[in-house]
């Protein structure tokens, strides 16, 4: 009679149908409480019914009257992981490992609790047990590519991988970490097309399409992330993180408003996720609310303590409103600095300063673009005034320039070693180096602290005399540079901030300066091929190609500090001009990067320069027509 119930019962399990088969396993324990077969069978359908604790009960039982049951053992184990006891559940495999050694499943979940206790090296060990004994066992070598990634090794990963597609390439999760190992090491086409096969596989797969979406966005290919973000929510229409990738691919084609809404969405939908409350916080601020914005990313650093996008990112908006000293608590986040530590562990950096600078030798590293250099070395003044000797190792490009600035002692390109030194920094911690050991002098009220002054620049005598040789030649005064592009492209980002990339539109820029009485000079680095002779149809006027000299920044430097006006986003050139003390008239794009501020038509870190800012709907229409008066008046008119 109990052989019969169970066979009943398991007619009904195999069938899927549960109460059922709990119903007569139930009746066979009744008439037979010590059936190890009923215990176990009855377990199961605890543990597929929720009930874990119950099926562990059970199935315990069931091992005491089997002790040699392999099955019993393994289904246990499995009861235990789902209540967390990971050292029963680590028991319980090796005792199923014991009584049958050829399943290599029960070896995989030796490995898998060794994983689920954080402990991947201990993982690692017994995958890679498996893998030598069963190399044809793909979950093995795909569970060996999660183990070393967790470990932060992510080629090897890859490596492992492959492996497992090798073995089984219908493995849609192993073509979905291999995508993100590949997205992690910039290979982003070989990524996508990863992404591309674990949906073919598997094309309800929501999160792929997130993938598929956030690699998309890295090459800067926004319509079509777009597409893979709605597929994503077309799948699962709750997700938080599809509506939130949508919002990205959305925001980063300029439709900053229907973007915000898709980021309160994802927030609304996932209120304690604090990727999604990063997001909506960023798009607050590049809408121009940082007010509503800023308290969200607080909070997100709180829920994320250790994530650095999440503290860059809330650094960004503090700088942006011009909470400087937070904000460079926060900057030492930046993803440039995180890289470079990845990349040189061996190099011991410092963040703050001997608290005595007198005779104290400081070396300075670079850091990011040529912009940036220039831009943060304003603060080695600070340390020059107390005593410091400070060595700069510099991009070659710019390195003779800097040799005849006061503030620095020794310029070395950095492509000599990193020379001893009392402390070395990155260039870009200097303002919270000096702001921690009280350097900054009389700081304001927090909202406008004091800041020094852009970086004194000299220009070549000899260069000076040439270029304003070469000046003359192309016609008379006043001269007036522009550039329309500054930073990288999206496709060549490869995840970069896209607010990096600054444009205005030729046609919309020549057209603002048609009739303007000026001698127009092309300032671009790496000009399109037609770009300058269609900005000269637009203005009417020949616009003379001087973009070589961006190659010769001593031959630039002398250039920016003779002509009568500059006009462009912000680049290089930019920061070169502030060096030679004149001003610019800088066209901002929203959102702005936070040295131009979150609004107003100046900024504190260039003093005397006037900013047009793009609108929030991508408008430049009232910008530009404030840059036309404004040429008109200190040009004298048509």
């Amino acid at each position: 009679m109990v052989n019969e119930l169970i066979q009943r019962g398991l007619q009904q399990h195999r069938a899927g149908r549960i109460k059922e088969a709990e119903n007569l396993y139930e009746q066979a324990l009744a008439i037979n409480p010590r059936h190890p077969d009923a215990l176990h069978l009855l377990g199961l359908t605890a543990l597929q019914s929720g009930a874990a604790g119950k099926a562990a009960e059970l199935i315990r039982k069931a091992t005491t009257l089997q002790p040699k049951n392999w099955a019993f053992h393994a289904n246990l184990a499995a009861a235990l992981v789902e209540l967390g006891d990971l050292d029963g559940a680590l028991a319980a495999f090796r005792q199923a490992t014991r009584f049958n050694p050829d399943e290599p499943q029960f070896q995989m979940g030796i490995a898998n609790c060794y994983a689920l206790r954080g402990e991947p090296t201990e993982a690692e060990v017994q995958l890679r047990g498996i893998t030598r004994r069963f190399p044809g066992f793909a979950l093995a070598w795909f569970n060996l590519g999660n183990a070393v990634r967790d470990q932060g090794r992510i080629e090897e990963a890859a490596d492992f991988y492959r492996r497992a597609l090798e073995a089984d390439s219908t493995l849609a999760d192993a073509h979905n970490n291999l995508a993100n190992a590949l997205q992690a090491l910039g290979q982003l086409d070989a990524a996508e097309q990863a992404y591309r096969r674990a949906l073919a596989l598997r094309p309800d797969d929501t999160m792929a399409h997130c993938n598929l979406a956030s690699v998309l966005i890295d090459r800067g290919r926004f319509a079509a992330a777009e597409a893979a973000g709605r597929q994503a929510i077309a799948y699962a229409p709750q997700s938080a993180i599809a509506h939130s990738f949508l919002a990205a691919a959305i925001g980063h084609q300029g439709r900053l408003h229907e973007a915000l809404e898709l980021h309160r969405k994802a927030a609304a939908l996932a209120p304690d996720n604090a990727r999604t409350l990063m997001a909506l916080g960023s798009a607050l601020n590049e809408i121009g609310m940082p007010a509503e914005g800023l308290p969200l990313l607080e909070r997100v650093v709180a829920l994320a303590p250790d994530s650095w996008e999440a503290h860059f990112s809330l650094a960004v908006v503090k700088l942006a409103v011009g909470e400087f000293d937070a904000g460079w608590r926060e900057f030492i986040y930046r993803p440039t600095r995180v890289r470079f530590v990845r990349l040189y562990p061996d190099i011991k950096l410092s963040s703050t300063l001997p608290e005595a600078l007198t005779d104290c030798h400081v070396c300075v590293q670079r850091e990011q673009g040529l912009g940036d250099q220039l831009f943060f070395l304003r603060f080695a003044g600070c340390l020059k005034a107390r005593g410091a000797r400070v060595t700069y190792r510099s991009t070659p490009k710019i390195a003779s320039i800097l040799e005849r600035v006061a503030t620095i002692d020794r310029v070395i390109p950095d492509t000599e070693p990193i020379p001893q030194a009392d402390c070395t920094l990155l260039v870009s911690d200097l303002p919270l180096a000096l702001a921690s050991s009280d350097s900054l002098p009389g700081a304001l009220e927090k909202t406008a602290p004091l800041v020094p002054q852009p970086l004194a620049l000299t220009p070549l005598a000899d260069q000076l005399a040439a270029i304003g040789n070469r000046l003359a030649q192309l016609g008379p005064p006043p001269y007036l540079g522009l550039t329309w592009r500054g930073g990288v492209a999206p496709e060549e980002q490869g995840g970069m901030a896209w607010m990096l990339f600054k444009q205005i539109p030729l046609q919309q820029l020549g057209a603002t300066l048609r009739g303007i009485n000026a001698t127009f000079l092309a300032l671009q680095r790496h000009p399109e091929p037609g770009e300058i002779e269609q900005l000269s149809a637009c203005i009417g006027k020949p616009v003379h190609d001087l973009t070589a000299l961006n190659e010769d920044l001593e031959a630039m430097l002398a250039l920016l500090a003779l002509i009568d006006a500059y006009i462009g986003v912000s680049n290089t050139n930019v920061h070169l001009r502030a060096g030679v003390g004149r001003t610019a008239r800088v066209l901002v794009p929203c959102p702005a990067e936070w040295r131009w501020m979150a609004r107003g038509e100046e900024s504190p870190w260039f003093p005397g320069f006037t900013i047009y800012r793009q609108k929030t709907d991508g408008d430049w229409s009232t910008a530009l027509e404030k840059l036309r008066n404004d040429l008109l008046v200190s040009t004298g008119g048509r």
